[in-house]
């Protein structure tokens, strides 16, 4: 189940499956496939945040249901649909938060990594144990671990499976800050507010490049400069530097 709530322009996507630490059947990511299309199609939306009930954030997938996968035609649907949930929320044009309250295991990891923020309470315990259950990841991860990590703890993390408490995983560059238990979904909506001061277009952008820069690193110079010309010509820029010398806040389309 995914409870969806709406604070200002922040869309809270909320795991609601507490009897299995949140763990994902195909129902839930079904829905959250289709929250992150509504997300998609909200031009008043300036950020999303996707976090778990109660003291976790995603156990993985639901062995319970997955158990049932066992031919390689189910398997690679299922693989797609995890895929492709996680490729459109990093497309997304608004930045997606994840605030992590507890152990983010398997896909649940996978899931978090697709975010462009993460914050993590002091509980919380990150694991790729996908090959303690004697599987790979699925969700195009391995590009995602690597950039966020480099490739000797890529190679830690993959390998070993080795749970990472919160400040560990910010050492190494799996989350991006930790905050006090209970408070990660505050601690987005601020940054939220945060995002929701600047251009939704210059932010789509710079999203966009760091897309590129991660998948494509060649591309990114020109792309960089290209998506500078459009911002800097744009009428939100004019006004932007015009409130700038008239003391005002800039008029954004969105805010």
């Amino acid at each position: 189940m995914l409870k969806i709530e709406r604070h200002g322009s922040a869309v809270l996507w909320t795991i609601a499956r507490p009897e299995s630490r949140n763990s994902v059947n195909r129902a839930t990511l079904q829905q959250l496939s289709d929250a992150i299309d509504e997300a998609g199609r909200d031009e008043t939306l300036r950020a999303a945040i996707l976090t778990g009930e109660g003291d976790a954030f995603c156990s993985g997938g639901d062995l319970r249901e997955v158990r049932g996968i066992t031919t390689p035609e189910d398997t690679e649907r299922f693989a797609r649909l995890g895929e492709d949930l996680c490729a459109r929320m990093a497309g997304l044009p608004i930045p997606v938060l994840a605030a992590i309250p507890g152990v983010a295991f398997g896909g649940g990891a996978e899931i978090a990594l697709a975010c462009d923020i993460r914050i993590a309470e002091q509980r919380a315990l990150l694991s790729f144990k996908q090959v303690r259950m004697a599987v790979t990841s699925a969700w195009g991860t391995v590009p995602r671990v690597l950039a966020a990590v480099g490739s000797g703890n890529a190679a830690r993390a993959l390998f070993t499976g080795q749970e990472f408490g919160a400040e560990e995983a910010r050492a190494l560059g799996l989350v991006d800050t930790v905050c006090d238990n209970g408070t990660s979904v505050a601690v987005a909506l601020a940054w939220a507010r945060d995002i929701a001061q600047g251009s939704r277009q210059a932010v789509a952008a710079m999203k966009a490049l760091l897309l590129t820069a991660r998948t494509n690193p060649s591309a990114v110079r020109d792309e960089e400069r290209n998506r500078f010309v459009a911002t800097w010509t744009s009428a939100e820029h004019a006004d932007a530097v015009e409130a700038y010398f008239e003391r005002r806040p800039p008029k954004f389309s969105v805010r």
